[in-house]
C-alpha cells in the first residue's frame, strides 16, 4: 500500500477526467438525443456502449470515495471538525453556485434558442414551449445534486455514529474472509430492487427534493466508504480485484446487451446486472489502484486537488462550446476531442491560475494534510 492515499487520489482525477469525458460524449449519444440539450447531428451510436457502463461506476465511486474521507476525517477531527469541514467546502458551494448554475444555464439556452439553426430536439422543443407560453420547469439541483446528496449523507452519517454503539460499529473495522465475501455477494442483490424502481440508465437525481431511490442507492456506496479503510489491503490483493473486475465486466456486458435503448422502471434483469457492475466494478478498481505501488506524480497530484472544481466548472464550459459547435458539420470524431480538450483546458487553466494557491483554493481544498498509510 502506498505511505500516501495516492491510490484514492487517482481514483479521485480518473473519475473527474471521466465525468468530464461522459458529459462530453452524452452529445453524441443516440440513446439520449432527445433529451440532451446539446444533441449534436454527428452522433456515434457505439459511444453508448462505453458511456452507459462508465455511468454506472462513476458516480457510486465518487460517493465511495466521499464517504471514505468523511470517515477519515470524523477520527482525525471528530464530529465537529467533519461538519465545519462540510460546511465550508459542500453547503458555501451549493448555496453559492446553485444561483450562478442557473444563470448560466439560462443564459446558455437563451443563446442557443435564438442562434443555433440545427438545434437539438430538447432545444426544438424549449423554443415552441416559450413561442407558446408554456410554463416554466420547476427549478432544479442541476449537476450540483452531488453536494445535496453529500450533504445529507454527512448528517447521516452524524445520526448513526451517535446512535449506533461503538461495539456494533468496531465489527466493521475487523477485515474478515467470510464478512467480506457475504458482503460482497449480497450488496448488489440489495440493491436491486432500488434500481428497479427507475429507468435504465438511472437518471440523475437533479429534483429539489431528496429522492427516496437516490438515498438509498447512493447513500449504501458512501456508508461502504466510510467502514471500508480496514478493506483495503484485502481489495488490493490480486485475485481479489481482478475477480471483481472480471465479475463486474460480464456485468457490464450484460448491461449493454439488455440496453438498445432506455428501459422504463420494473426491469429486474437490468437492475441486477446494473447492481453487480456498480458494487463489484467500485471494489475493483479501488483494490487495483491500492494495489499499483508507483509513487503519485505532480501531475496526478495536480489532476486530484483540481477534480472538485473542475467538478463544480466544467458543465457550463462545455454547454457552451457545444452550443458554439452545433452548426459546424464536422465528424464527432473532431468535435468531441475538441470540446473536450478545450473544456478541460479552461477548467484546469482557471484551477491553477486563481484556484490553487489563492483563498478560493483553501477555501475549497481545505487543510492539506498527510494521509494515513
Amino acid at each position: 500500500m502506498p505511505t500516501r492515499l495516492d491510490a484514492l487520489d487517482r481514483l479521485r482525477a480518473g473519475a473527474m477526467l471521466a465525468g468530464v469525458a461522459f458529459h462530453a460524449a452524452l452529445a453524441h449519444s443516440p440513446m439520449v438525443q432527445p433529451l440532451w440539450l446539446t444533441a449534436d447531428r454527428a452522433q456515434a451510436p457505439w459511444l453508448d456502449g462505453l458511456l452507459w457502463p462508465m455511468h454506472l461506476l462513476r458516480m457510486p465511486l465518487f460517493f465511495w470515495l466521499a464517504g471514505f474521507f468523511a470517515a477519515w476525517q470524523w477520527e482525525r477531527r471528530g464530529a465537529g471538525g467533519l461538519m465545519r469541514d462540510r460546511a465550508r467546502r459542500v453547503l458555501v458551494p451549493l448555496v453559492v453556485g446553485l444561483p450562478l448554475m442557473h444563470l448560466a444555464m439560462d443564459a446558455l439556452v437563451q443563446w442557443g434558442v435564438a442562434h443555433v439553426q440545427h438545434p437539438s430536439p430538447l432545444m426544438g422543443w424549449v423554443r415552441r414551449a416559450w413561442a407558446e407560453g408554456w410554463p416554466s420547469p420547476p427549478p432544479s439541483l442541476g449537476h450540483l445534486w452531488f453536494l445535496a446528496y453529500l450533504l445529507l449523507f454527512t448528517v447521516l452519517l452524524w445520526v448513526g455514529r451517535t446512535l449506533v454503539p461503538l461495539a456494533w460499529r468496531a465489527r466493521w473495522s475487523v477485515p474478515s474472509r467470510g464478512a467480506g465475501a457475504f458482503g460482497l455477494l449480497a450488496l448488489p442483490v440489495l440493491l436491486v430492487p432500488t434500481l428497479a424502481a427507475v429507468p435504465a440508465p438511472h437518471p440523475a437525481p437533479e429534483a429539489l427534493l431528496p429522492q427516496p431511490w437516490a438515498i438509498a442507492f447512493y447513500g449504501t456506496f458512501f456508508a461502504l466508504g466510510t467502514v471500508s479503510r480496514p478493506w483495503l489491503p484485502v481489495l488490493a490483493r490480486k485475485k481479489c480485484w481482478l475477480g471483481l473486475g472480471l465479475g463486474a465486466g460480464l456485468a457490464m456486458v450484460g448491461f449493454v446487451l439488455l440496453l438498445p435503448r432506455p428501459v422504463p422502471p420494473g426491469d429486474w434483469a437490468v437492475a441486477a446486472v446494473s447492481s453487480v457492475a456498480a458494487v463489484w466494478g467500485c471494489g475493483a478498481v479501488a483494490g487495483a489502484a491500492c494495489a499499483w505501488r508507483a509513487p503519485l506524480g505532480r501531475a496526478m497530484h495536480f489532476l486530484a486537488d483540481a477534480a472538485y472544481w473542475v467538478y463544480l466548472v466544467h458543465l457550463p464550459i462545455l454547454l457552451a462550446l457545444q452550443l458554439a459547435t452545433m452548426d459546424l458539420d464536422w465528424p464527432w470524431t473532431l468535435k468531441l476531442p475538441l470540446v473536450l480538450g478545450l473544456t478541460l483546458g479552461l477548467s484546469l487553466g482557471t484551477f491553477a491560475l486563481w484556484i490553487r494557491n489563492g483563498v478560493w483554493g483553501r477555501w475549497l481544498l481545505g487543510r492539506r494534510e498527510a494521509a494515513p498509510a
